[in-house]
């Protein structure tokens, strides 16, 4: 027990960044169960408030990452019930805890208003569950070594044990080389997995987990669209007003100093107004600038939170600021993770945390409100009845027209190039315009038009293409528009995938709690409740959420196109970073590694580095990859 000790020690060091204020270690020797935690202190700061934390009678032991926002209102209920512990302290654990022996864990996570990941122990039953918040805002991953299950905030901490044997699992590379990131349930190594948002498991013994869902999005959203919202834009407006307050009074309960990240674009803008309508002081607001124009909101920013009235902060960076974190970022993401953003999110979090502990910030407002502008972009392509699929059919065949009349021809006859154009990219783009194209829905268009390449799994040596049921699950559903399909595509992946990994990640590496109130369960239903005509009035993108801050800011100061958050990777890549991407791109260095067709990667490169913008989200996904790689040695 002593190793298992020291391995738990070890584990929960690894991590020390996302509890940087103490430790805990809790160990039932007798069932062989251990938990840990670092804690960032949040609620209750006192010792009370101390996790690994047991219930009141003792049957449960429990940690748990994240915040439970309705945790008073949920303290009032027991009590009101009689089911109310000798209360020790005023911290969410505890609540969290009388929750589950009142009414038992799945109806506990029920009634749970919050962002969490935790691991519960039941001494009578010798059971260990573990589950996840509605929408993944919080990780968990789940592995099996030296014959013990191991779980953890971030896969860092699972590769601390000694038994750890991860053997990369060319599954999921292929899926990142496809999407950018690792979708879940994969992790990147072989047995090793993520729990799903809104799932929790139970393990009894050494057999597989049952796995059981207190949230399903899917389930939801077929409930709000049967009890769809009849009133007026006017109505809807104000509704979604009254919800966005209710979750920012929620989220903003906290004993350690609180602020908010403000690009000075629509989402956040309207979480912070109404957050400094609700306070009675200057809200702290966070940007970061950069003295490149393309990619600089700060001039918004700070023109928004000086109508607002907020205490802002504000820093310009340079490129080589940002530049310079490239290396690191294989270390802060644990597996390979491609959105160009992560760089200027770790900044702004770090800036953030030089003020405050918890930051909340305006994500989710495209996926509810149908803000992107591909959602849109489908919907023109596939949403012009028979005009539209003749003009999908004509654009599929010719790509296929030209994969067997050109292509093919000139590989049989061994040419590199063809029109000038590498013949190993021309192929794969074309076949990625071909399948785009020929689709048998608007949803599965929309996966594979905006993947980083449809084709990626002829990257990677003995890759296959995954099926992905979801797509078939959700535009299976009798009624649903282009829009609502899309966006809970985005719900179940690239939200939890991508959004959410990018922003936990940056901001923990700070020892930042970041929230996200847009992600609450009542605004979801209400968003999925709402028509086209009402979720998009006029065709406006996030015309509803517009509408909303247009209550609080004047529309000069929100209604303009946004700059993104992103990096110049194409110039970067053939600028500053091309000495290291050379170095990973070489034959040898891919070869070594083992996993990637060096001949189809170096024409792929090759053909990024003849010019304009080819294949750049492909290049720089590569390039992630190679880095990663390199680092594992």
């Amino acid at each position: 027990m002593a190793e298992d000790r020291a391995a738990l020690a070890g584990m929960n060091a690894a991590i020390r960044h996302r509890g940087p204020d103490s430790e805990g270690l809790w160990f039932d020797e007798a069932a062989g169960v251990g938990l840990a935690q670092r804690r960032l202190a949040i609620q209750d700061l006192s010792p009370a408030g101390a996790q690994p934390m047991v219930s009141a009678s003792g049957r449960y032991a429990i940690t748990f990452n994240g915040e439970i926002y309705n945790f008073n209102a949920l303290r009032q209920e027991i009590g009101a019930a009689g089911l109310a512990p000798n209360w020790r302290g005023h911290s969410d654990t505890e609540v969290f805890l009388a929750a589950i022996e009142a009414y038992g864990v799945a109806q506990a996570l029920r009634k749970l208003r919050g962002m969490f990941a935790f691991i519960l122990f039941d001494r009578q039953e010798g059971s260990v569950t573990i589950g996840r918040d509605p929408f993944g805002e919080k990780p968990l991953y789940v592995s099996e070594a030296g014959g013990a299950f191991l779980f953890a905030s971030e896969l860092k901490a699972l590769r601390s044990h000694p038994a750890w044997r991860g053997a990369i699992d060319r599954r999921a590379l292929t899926a990142f080389l496809r999407h950018g990131y690792i979708p879940a349930p994969m992790s990147f190594f072989e047995g090793t997995w993520k729990v799903m948002p809104g799932e929790y498991c139970v393990f009894r013994g050494r057999g597989a987990p049952e796995r059981h869902h207190h949230w399903d999005s899917l389930a939801e959203a077929e409930v709000a669209r049967r009890h769809r919202f009849e009133g007026t834009r006017a109505e809807a407006e104000a509704e979604l007003d009254r919800l966005v307050h209710a979750s920012v009074e929620r989220q903003m309960v906290s004993d350690v100093p609180l602020g908010a990240f403000l690009s000075g674009g629509i989402d956040s803008s309207t979480i912070v107004a109404i957050m400094q309508a609700r306070s009675s002081r200057p809200v702290e607001t966070f940007t970061i600038g950069f003295n490149e124009a393309e990619f600089d909101e700060s001039a918004q920013a700070r023109a928004m939170a000086a109508h607002l009235g907020t205490s802002h902060n504000e820093m310009i960076l340079s490129a080589q600021d940002a530049l310079d974190l490239v290396p690191e970022m294989p270390g802060v993401y644990d597996e390979p993770f491609a959105d160009p953003s992560q760089l200027p999110t770790w900044l702004v979090a770090r800036f953030a945390r030089s003020k405050v502990t918890v930051s909340l910030s305006g994500d989710a407002g495209d996926e509810l409100f149908a803000g992107y502008g591909r959602y849109h972009s489908l919907d023109r392509k596939w949403g012009k009845g028979a005009l539209g699929a003749v003009e999908r059919l004509a654009s599929g065949l010719y790509a296929k027209a030209l994969l067997g009349l050109a292509v093919a021809p000139a590989e049989a006859l061994g040419f590199a190039t063809l029109a000038g154009n590498r013949l190993a990219p021309l192929k794969l783009r074309l076949e990625d315009q071909a399948r785009k194209f020929l689709s048998p829905d608007a949803l599965t268009a929309y996966e594979r038009s905006f993947t980083v390449a449809d084709q990626a799994h002829r990257l990677v040596i003995g890759g296959e293409r995954a099926n992905e049921p979801l797509i078939s699950a959700i535009s299976g559903k009798a009624g649903w528009s282009v829009l609502e399909q899309a966006g809970m595509l985005d719900i179940h992946r690239y939200l939890p995938d991508d959004i959410l990994v990018k922003v936990d990640r940056a901001a923990m590496a700070h020892g930042l709690e970041t929230r996200v109130p847009l992600l609450d369960p009542d605004i979801a239903r209400f968003a999925w409740s709402l028509p086209d005509r009402l979720r998009v009035p006029e065709g406006t993108r996030k015309g509803l959420l517009k509408g909303v801050l247009g209550r609080y800011a004047p529309r000069e100061l929100w209604d303009r196109p946004k700059s993104g958050f992103g990096i110049p990777a194409a110039e970067w890549l053939r600028g500053a970073l091309r000495p290291m991407a050379e170095d990973l791109f070489r034959k040898e260095a891919i070869d070594k590694a083992g996993y990637l067709d060096s001949r189809l990667v170096r024409a792929v490169w090759e053909d990024f580095l003849s010019g304009g913008q080819r294949r750049v989200n492909l290049v720089w996904t590569l390039f992630v990859l190679q880095l990663y790689l390199a680092r594992e040695g």
